[in-house]
């Protein structure tokens, strides 16, 4: 990647952290809504990098 540049997930990532739903992404980024669905559906099935640390030490 070039410098500036910002991969389509980051962008997608962003837009959901600020309270943008997923067909509102879509619609913004000129992109299927399926495929930002799926984003974030694998978001939420990742755990927490905090709870996964805490779950390594015990």
């Amino acid at each position: 990647m070039e410098r500036g540049e910002v991969c389509l997930e980051q962008t997608v990532e962003r837009l959901y952290e600020e309270g943008k739903t997923p067909a509102g992404i879509a619609e913004v980024m000129g992109v299927d809504v399926g495929w930002v669905e799926t984003l974030v559906a694998g978001w939420a099935d990742e755990p927490e990098a905090d709870q996964a640390s805490t779950s390594a030490i015990e």
